[in-house]
């Protein structure tokens, strides 16, 4: 069995016929979603601005803890 990963807009009505289609098929299973793994959050992080620049590790201390 193989694994395919598809970006699909359900918000379109071809969207949701496809995806209606392809389940009254039975050829696809909901699975539940995955946790994110650490790597995977801190390109997530890094992406959407959300870190923190220092200029050594004493002001990283500083701005962790304060």
């Amino acid at each position: 069995m193989a694994t395919y990963t598809i970006n699909l807009n359900e918000r379109t009505s071809a969207g949701k016929a496809l995806l209606n289609y392809l389940f009254s098929l039975g050829v696809l299973n909901r699975e539940p979603a995955r946790r994110k793994r650490g790597i995977d959050q801190a390109i997530e992080d890094f992406n959407t601005g959300n870190t923190v620049k220092c200029k050594d590790f004493d002001d990283y201390l500083k701005k962790v803890n304060s």
